[in-house]
């Protein structure tokens, strides 16, 4: 999702292209990797204007705080957040590729019973889960 603060005039009307382009851009870098949405972006010959770069999902809120900036983060994430924090959220206006959360583990902790326990809370926790679709069904309902 696109998300903001919530005094962000720019978000309080459906998302287009351009304006999603000219905003400045609160980006999540995990070391030199692309994110899913600079790649999806470079793929059809765009780039955003990025004007912070953070190191985690959980510092981009107080880097949209009292801004025009925008940032793309995963709906869960921010549905979570806007618990407690005021944002603005947008659907984005070029959608990103599904992808696929995995949990992996070292071989030598195959019969670790710590290990064992904790992939199988990890699991059940993550099969209660509403799926991405259903949770946007809930949104546009409410």
């Amino acid at each position: 999702m696109c998300v903001g603060c919530r005094s962000n005039k720019l978000l309080s009307e459906q998302l287009t292209l351009e304006r999603y382009m000219s905003m400045g851009h609160v980006v999540v870098k995990f070391g030199n990797a692309a994110s899913i949405e600079e790649w999806c972006l470079l793929g059809h010959g765009l780039k955003r204007h990025v004007e912070v770069v953070v190191q985690g999902f959980s510092m981009v809120p107080f880097m949209l705080s009292g801004t025009e900036r925008i940032a793309t983060m995963p709906l869960r994430l921010v549905k979570q957040l806007e618990k407690t924090i005021p944002l603005r959220i947008a659907d984005l206006p070029l959608p990103l590729p599904a992808f696929t959360q995995a949990l992996q583990w070292p071989a030598l902790h195959n019969s670790d019973q710590a290990s064992l326990w904790m992939r199988d809370v990890l699991c059940q926790e993550a099969s209660r889960m509403p799926s991405p679709h259903e949770v946007m069904r809930r949104l546009r309902i409410s």
